[in-house]
C-alpha cells in the first residue's frame, strides 16, 4: 500500500473514530437530559438511626426536589455495610440505584473483612462527599473518668471493655488504644446505635463513635466526653479537648459519608447527580440540618472526592494494620 493510499486511511479511521465520538457523547447527554424518568433509590447499608442515615435523608430529601422524582432509603444493614454496599456494585447501572458511601464501608472495611464482595474505588463511581463527621471518644460516667490521661490509668487497674458499631469506629478505638497504651476488650456491634445502648447500660467502658450518635447523651451528661477527632474544638463542645491537642498527632482518621453509583453508570448520568447533590448540599436548610447532626458539609467535585476516597482507602488500611488489627 503506498505512503498516500495509508494515510488515507488513517483519515478514514480517524473520521469514523470522531464520528463515533460525536455519537456517543450526543446519547450521553441525550440520555442525561431524560435522567431521572422514575424513582431512585439510595441504599443505606446501615441501620436507621445511624449517621449515614440521617446524611442519606437530608441528601434525599433535598434531590427529590431538585429532580422531581421519589428518592427513597432502603436500609440494608449487615456485615459492616458490606451487604447493603455488595448489592449496589451488583445492580444495573442506570442511575436509579446509588449506594450511601462511608469511610467504614469504602476505605476500611478490608482491614476487617478477609473477602470484602466488592473493590470499594474500582466496583463504584464515586460522586460527591456528603460530609465529615467527627468522632467523640466517650465513657460511661460509672467509670468514673473525666480525661484521657485518666482512661489510661484506669485500664492499668481493673480490665476494660469498649463497643464498637462500625469498622471506622473499631479502627479508630484499635488506633486510639495502641497511641494511648490502653488495654481493653473489643465488643462488637452491629451498628452504632444498639453500641451506645449498651454502653448507656453499663455494659461497656467507653467508645468511639460518630457524633451525630453520641452528641445529645453528652449534653444530658449520660456519657462523658473525652476527645474529639477534629483538627480544633466543636464549638458545641468546647470543654472537649481534640485528639491532637492531647499529643496523638497520627490520629489522622476522617469519617465521611458520600455518594456513589455502580460502576458503569453513564458519565452524563453520574454528572448530572454531582451537579445537584452539590446543589443540595449548598442549601443552607440542608448545612444547617447537617450540622445539627453533627456534620460537616464541603460540596466537592467529582474528580476532588474520587482523589479523596482513594486516598482514605490508603489511610484507613495503614492505622489498621499499624494498631494490629487483622481482617477476619
Amino acid at each position: 500500500m503506498s505512503i498516500h493510499a495509508t494515510g488515507r486511511a488513517s483519515r478514514r479511521l480517524g473520521a469514523v473514530a470522531a464520528f463515533c465520538l460525536a455519537v456517543l457523547s450526543l446519547a450521553a447527554a441525550a440520555q442525561a437530559d431524560s435522567y431521572p424518568g422514575r424513582q431512585i433509590k439510595i441504599v443505606v447499608p446501615f441501620t436507621a438511626g445511624s449517621a449515614t442515615d440521617t446524611a442519606g435523608r437530608v441528601l434525599a430529601h433535598g434531590l427529590s426536589a431538585r429532580l422531581g422524582v421519589p428518592v427513597v432509603i432502603d436500609n440494608k444493614a449487615g456485615a459492616g455495610g458490606t451487604i447493603g454496599s455488595a448489592s449496589v456494585a451488583a445492580a444495573a447501572p442506570d442511575g436509579y440505584t446509588l449506594v450511601l458511601t462511608s469511610s467504614s464501608t469504602h476505605s476500611a472495611a478490608g482491614a476487617l473483612i478477609a473477602k470484602v464482595p466488592y473493590d470499594g474505588t474500582e466496583d463504584f463511581v464515586h460522586i460527591t462527599r456528603i460530609a465529615s463527621i467527627p468522632m467523640m471518644l466517650v465513657a460511661r460516667p460509672g467509670l468514673k473518668v473525666d480525661s484521657v490521661a485518666a482512661l489510661q490509668e484506669r485500664s492499668k487497674q481493673q480490665p476494660l471493655s469498649y463497643a464498637y458499631g462500625s469498622a471506622a469506629a473499631r479502627i479508630a478505638a484499635a488506633t486510639f488504644n495502641a497511641l494511648a497504651g490502653v488495654k481493653a476488650l473489643g465488643v462488637p456491634y452491629k451498628s452504632q446505635p444498639p453500641a451506645v445502648t449498651d454502653l448507656l447500660g453499663g455494659q461497656v467502658d467507653f467508645l468511639f463513635a460518630d457524633l451525630s450518635v453520641v452528641k445529645s447523651f453528652v449534653h444530658s451528661e449520660r456519657l462523658r466526653g473525652l476527645a474529639v477527632s477534629a483538627p480544633g474544638r466543636l464549638k458545641e463542645f468546647p470543654n472537649v479537648p481534640t485528639l491532637p491537642e492531647l499529643g496523638y498527632r497520627n490520629f489522622d482518621l476522617v469519617v465521611w459519608v458520600g455518594l456513589a453509583a455502580p460502576r458503569g453508570t453513564p458519565a452524563g448520568v453520574i454528572e448530572k447527580l454531582a451537579a445537584e447533590a452539590n446543589e443540595v448540599l449548598r442549601d443552607p436548610l440542608t448545612v444547617s440540618k447537617l450540622s445539627a447532626a453533627g456534620m460537616s458539609v464541603s460540596p466537592n467535585s467529582l474528580d476532588e472526592h474520587r482523589k479523596f476516597a482513594a486516598e482514605q482507602k490508603q489511610i484507613w488500611m495503614k492505622r489498621a494494620e499499624a494498631a494490629g488489627v487483622k481482617p477476619e
